[in-house]
């Protein structure tokens, strides 16, 4: 675009210094005195220059640096590439014959602790774990390695395995901070080890996404980064080697395509913790319900929110019509703003029972703040 208008302002000079040569012309058939000028010849890219150097404000030059790029992405593929491993499991019903995908987010000594999908160790009997060094494949057998715990309202398992082979450690990033648009890449296993350790890029499609019809309770990041049977359980990390999320489904019917989930990082982390700490999960209660999609008291943004018995709301003093519009954890420096239910939802989900919870909320178009109050347990889980 800006070429061709660029070239069409070089065109309109072209066509009046034309116009100046036929004048001089007619005046000079009819006897008219001729006229002297001072004429300088520019080149084209002279004339560019020109016009860019009068008009600065309607350029702007882009300039992309693929080759750096190139560079950014092979060197995170170098440091983190290898904390993502291969599952086979045995007892269980798995696509592609029992292989998956897992990332080592943690190393205590020789162990290492793997998050990955618990429907990729459900019913599993034997579990082991496979790495790759030099184009080979090596196994570390269902002896040196022990399922800690699976969650299956999160789709989310921890193995641990042990190890004299030094593995990185993936680190980790806040899901909170991902963004639509940002670069996202799938490290995985898709279709067995025969493709071991594939990398695909893509884009981060939305967050907070719940999947209509599924019985995961989880926000997801959607995303377009190709992912095939067996990325199950890998990991979706972010230009700079931070896992964001861990990949676990796509839809797959005759009309959709790159149409993939993963649960964000902070809810994997906060999973892996209790599991790991607790062999369970033990889910927060908030204490609110709410029209998911439809603002029922008049608000543009926010939860207005109906108030149960026996949760942390009703301690912190909400009332039925008040919008939740902020929620804060006590070691968050501030707020994060709650537009609507999923966020809301994704906050409780990425909590832990006995956590301090503030709420910022509007009540009679003033907004308040409520003190610290600790969540309960949901009741399903007592």
């Amino acid at each position: 675009m800006r070429k061709f208008i660029l070239m069409s302002i070089v065109a309109t000079f072209m066509l009046l210094l034309s116009a100046c040569a036929v004048i001089d012309d007619i005046r000079a058939q009819s006897g008219t005195p001729e006229r002297t000028f001072d004429v300088t010849v520019f080149t084209e890219s002279e004339l560019i220059a020109i016009i860019e150097s009068l008009t600065p404000e309607a350029f702007q030059r882009v300039e992309f640096d693929l080759a750096s790029f190139e560079e950014a992405l092979q060197t995170m593929v170098d440091q983190v590439g290898r904390s993502v491993v291969g599952i086979r499991t045995q007892g269980n019903v798995l696509a592609m014959g029992g292989t998956a995908s897992g990332v080592i987010y943690m190393r205590e000594g020789n162990h290492y602790y793997v998050i990955t999908n618990e429907h990729v160790v459900n019913r599993a009997t034997r579990v082991e774990i496979v790495y790759e060094r030099n184009g080979l494949l090596f196994t570390i057998p269902s002896s040196q390695t022990e399922i800690i715990g699976a969650d299956a309202t999160t789709d989310i398992a921890v193995i641990r395995f042990e190890s004299n082979e030094n593995f990185p450690v993936a680190p980790f990033a806040d899901s909170y901070q991902i963004r639509v648009g940002q670069l996202a890449f799938a490290i995985g296993n898709p279709l067995g080890f025969s493709y071991f350790g594939t990398l695909t890029m893509g884009v981060v499609s939305g967050t907070s996404r719940f999947v209509p019809n599924s019985t995961l309770e989880v926000p997801f990041i959607q995303h377009d980064a190709s992912i095939s049977p067996g990325n199950s359980g890998g990991a979706l990390f972010n230009i700079n080697g931070e896992v964001i999320g861990i990949n676990n489904m796509k839809i797959v019917n005759n009309v959709a395509t790159n149409i993939g989930f993963a649960v964000p990082s902070n809810t994997a982390l906060r999973v892996a913790r209790d599991l790991i700490e607790h062999g369970e999960i033990i889910r927060p209660f908030l204490g609110v319900t709410s029209n998911p999609q439809t603002s029922e008291c008049g608000q543009a943004f926010g939860v207005c929110v109906t108030v149960q018995n026996g949760g942390a709301a009703q301690a912190a003093g909400l009332r039925n019509g008040d919008v939740i519009v902020g929620y804060k954890l006590r070691e968050w420096d501030s707020f994060i703003p709650i537009l609507n239910f999923n966020d809301l939802r994704e906050a409780i989900l990425n909590s832990s029972v006995g956590d301090e919870v503030a709420l910022e909320y509007i009540r009679n178009n003033e907004r308040q703040q409520t003190n610290y109050v600790a969540l309960r347990v949901h009741p399903d889980d007592q």
